[in-house]
């Protein structure tokens, strides 16, 4: 097994924020596009489900990067066993309950979409999400615990 150094960490900590970037400016503009798509002409429906399908893809691999990053750091820097590591938990505990069901929804309403369906689109995602975001933020820099 190969230690983590500093620059791997670097290198680790890079990609997740990247990815988490690409994730989430994905998912803004997919809900923002799919709430706007369902009142949209007719004719530029099929403009619209283009982009939200080449924005999903985006922020499918944003997605990935950010997890897969992220874990990879959590695990091989031993973040789970540290006696002041339950932020961590914390924190994924949210990016499972608060961010992967809206990502998943938002998928489900664009697939929707490119078949022709136009499915309706609550307003709570949103929310949500932004709940989300803001509950990781705090986590990561304060770390309460």
């Amino acid at each position: 097994m190969i230690p983590i150094t500093e620059s791997v960490q670097s290198w680790l900590l890079a990609a997740h924020l990247i990815g988490l970037f690409i994730w989430l400016g994905g998912l803004f503009t997919s809900y923002w596009l799919i709430r706007l798509h369902v009142h949209a002409p007719a004719d530029m429906r099929e403009k619209l489900t283009l982009m939200e399908r080449s924005i999903a893809m985006m922020m499918d691999i944003g997605a990935t990067l950010a997890i897969v990053g992220g874990l990879v750091m959590a695990i091989r820097g031993h973040y789970f066993g540290v006696p002041n590591g339950k932020w961590l938990h914390a924190k994924l505990t949210i990016v499972v309950l608060g961010i992967l069901p809206v990502h998943g929804l938002v998928r489900a309403r664009i697939g929707k979409l490119s078949r022709g369906q136009t499915p309706t689109v609550p307003a709570w995602p949103w929310s949500v999400l932004l709940a989300a975001i803001v509950a990781i933020v705090i986590l990561v820099v304060r770390k309460p615990f």
